[in-house]
C-alpha cells in the first residue's frame, strides 16, 4: 500500500533532504533519514521515503511532498501514525496530511509544478533571521523585477545550476517570478515552475541580487542564456529559500 504526506522542516538542522550513506551507514543527518528512523520505530518496519525533490543543506520546506510503500496486509490508522512520527522525529521536522494514495502516484515524477519563496533582508534583523538572507545591501527592486522577467518561459537552465553530466534535460519552464515587498527591509520572491535543477533558484536569485546592487545591468540573464557572459556571479545562500508547495 502506498501512502503520501506533506513535510515541513527547518533546513538548518539537516544536511539536506536525501539520505547519505557510506558503506551502508548513514553519514549525515538528513530529513529523509530522520523521518525513516521515526517511521521505523512507529511501524516496526523499514520504509523508503521518496520526496518531490532533493533540497540542499540549509534549505527549508513548508510543503515538501513525499510517499512511501508499506508491505503487508495491515493498514495503520493514518491519524495515529502521523502523531507518532511527529512525536518521534527531531523537533525541526513534522509531517501532515498522511493518507493512502494510488499505487501509481509518485511524489517526484507525478509533480506538475514546484513553488518556492526566497526572502532577502536589506537591514539587520533578529526575529526570523534563520529564514532570510541578510544581504547587507540596499537593492534596486525595479531593476530586479525587470531582470526577473527574463527567466519566465521555457529555457535551458544549465548555466544556472550545478553541472550534472547525466544526459538528462536541463530545460525548465518558469511560470512565476514575482517580487513582494514586506515592510521596508524584506524582499520576498515567489518562484514557480514545472521543475528546478540543482541550486537553480539560488543561482537565479543571486543574479537578481547582483543586478539590484548595481554589479550588473539588467539584461545579463539573457546574455547568460546565450552563452555570452563568463564573469563571476553570486549564488544566494540556502537559508532564504523555502519550498512552499508541490502541485499535482
Amino acid at each position: 500500500m502506498r501512502y503520501k504526506f506533506v513535510c515541513e522542516y527547518n533546513g538548518s538542522a539537516f544536511s539536506g533532504w536525501q539520505e547519505q550513506l557510506k558503506n551502508g551507514i548513514i553519514r549525515e543527518k538528513t530529513v529523509q533519514s530522520e523521518l525513516e528512523r521515526a517511521f521505523f520505530i512507529a511501524l516496526r518496519q523499514k520504509i523508503s521515503i521518496v520526496g518531490s525533490g532533493r533540497t540542499d543543506a540549509g534549505v527549508h520546506a513548508r510543503g515538501q511532498a513525499a510517499h512511501f510503500d508499506l508491505e503487508g496486509e495491515a493498514k495503520p490508522d493514518c491519524s495515529v501514525l502521523e502523531k507518532s512520527v511527529n512525536a518521534l522525529s527531531d523537533e525541526n521536522v513534522c509531517i501532515r496530511h498522511l493518507e493512502p494514495c494510488p499505487s501509481d502516484f509518485h511524489a517526484r515524477y507525478s509533480a506538475k509544478e514546484r513553488y518556492y519563496q526566497y526572502t532577502l533582508c536589506t537591514e539587520p534583523i533578529v526575529l526570523g533571521k534563520e529564514l532570510v538572507w541578510q544581504c547587507g545591501y540596499k537593492l534596486n527592486g525595479e531593476f530586479m523585477e525587470k531582470e526577473a522577467k527574463s527567466f519566465l518561459g521555457q529555457h535551458d537552465f544549465s548555466a544556472f545550476s550545478i553541472p550534472r553530466n547525466d544526459g538528462k534535460s536541463t530545460v525548465c519552464a518558469i511560470t512565476e517570478f514575482r517580487l513582494e515587498f514586506i515592510g521596508a527591509a524584506l524582499q520576498r520572491w515567489h518562484i514557480r515552475g514545472n521543475r528546478f535543477l540543482h541550486k537553480q533558484v539560488r543561482a537565479m536569485v543571486g543574479l537578481l541580487f547582483d543586478v539590484g546592487r548595481g554589479r550588473f545591468e539588467p539584461g545579463v540573464a539573457a546574455q547568460i542564456f546565450r552563452g555570452e557572459f563568463k564573469g563571476e556571479r553570486t549564488w544566494a545562500p540556502p537559508q532564504g529559500l523555502v519550498l512552499e508547495g508541490v502541485g499535482y
